[in-house]
């Protein structure tokens, strides 16, 4: 009897902790569950979002509201400068108010058909072009999974997130420069699933007091549309191997826009009628004979240039060996 006890005992062990395994997903599920929930987990929350530039840490805080429809309002409350700013997406337009400045700039909804095919683009391109590994954690007193991106072979974790376990919401998540600095941040400071936002608060209501608007409308042109009228531009190889695939092409004022993306690293490419003035720091380099403009800041690189009647402008974080490869394959 006492053995058959043990036995018993025994079984009942193996199940529980079979179970736990098959419960447990691996890091890139978790990952890709998160990433598809955007805009549709509704919650309150306070966040807190840090990003260093020239060396200056710039926290913002502000109050933040969502519906699992795609809605989305964002109350500023700190610096002094940004309080009183409001952003509400309705799920169809985004409308972000600066009653300080008399201003409010209506633009596309962060989830509309345009914005989500590139938010499943970048997930496709972490998963092929980085590590994915993850380990329990807590934040807020939640469950969650803490999932770590690095490069393929390399050391440096480039983007870190903590995902709840329960809502698979991303509570926190970190950036990282190539050589491991803290480049940006956000996190939650409070959060509550179980307050459901009313829809009033994601209607636009026109105040009182005069503003100007401002129409920032995208035009996305497809990809395949793009490839029928110049190939060039969209299949460069430079970037390519090193991962790189464009991702969006869309028009801007006075020219073409292409959003080039490994998955979390970006490099937009200008095929314009005119350069934009160019910033102080702006150096003339000169490469199997043409002249192009260079300039960093902040681990950012810009790189300007003509050619045949075209204007060209690149901004992203790049190797200049790379782009001259681009200026030069563009002759």
């Amino acid at each position: 009897m006492k053995r058959y006890l043990i036995l018993v005992f025994i079984l009942i062990l193996i199940l529980e902790i079979s179970s736990g395994f098959a419960e447990e997903k691996n890091p890139i599920e978790i990952l890709s569950s998160a990433w598809e929930s955007e805009g549709r987990i509704s919650f309150v929350a306070t966040e807190t979002s840090g990003m260093y530039i020239g060396g200056r840490l710039n926290i913002t805080v502000s109050k933040v509201f969502a519906l699992a429809t795609g809605k989305f309002r964002r109350e500023y409350l700190f610096p002094s400068f940004l309080a009183g700013d409001l952003l509400i997406d309705d799920g169809n337009s985004s409308y972000y108010y600066q009653p300080g400045k008399g201003l409010l700039t209506v633009g596309p909804s962060l989830y509309d058909p345009q914005h989500r095919d590139i938010h499943h683009k970048l997930l496709e391109l972490i998963m092929k072009n980085y590590d994915i590994s993850g380990q329990p954690d807590k934040f807020l007193g939640r469950d969650v999974t803490k999932i770590c991106i690095s490069p393929k072979n390399g050391k440096n974790i480039l983007l870190v997130l903590w995902i709840d376990n329960q809502t698979r919401l991303i509570l926190k998540r970190e950036r990282y420069t190539p050589d491991g600095k803290l480049q940006e941040y956000s996190f939650y400071t409070d959060i509550d699933f179980t307050t459901i936002p009313n829809e009033r608060l994601f209607v636009w209501i026109k105040p009182r007091k005069d503003f100007r608007t401002v129409e920032r409308r995208e035009r996305f042109i497809p990809l395949e549309e793009t490839k029928r009228r110049d190939t060039t531009l969209v299949n460069l190889s430079p970037l390519q191997e090193k991962g790189y695939e464009c991702i969006s092409v869309k028009e801007v004022p006075g020219g073409i826009a292409y959003h080039f993306s490994d998955g979390i690293n970006n490099i937009m490419f200008f095929d314009l009628q005119n350069l934009p003035p160019m910033p102080p720091s702006v150096r003339r380099v000169t490469t199997d004979g043409i002249v192009y403009s260079y300039w960093q800041f902040d681990g950012m690189s810009g790189f300007a240039w003509s050619y045949n009647r075209r204007r060209f402008l690149i901004i992203g974080v790049t190797e200049r060996d790379i782009i001259e490869r681009i200026i030069k394959r563009l002759r």
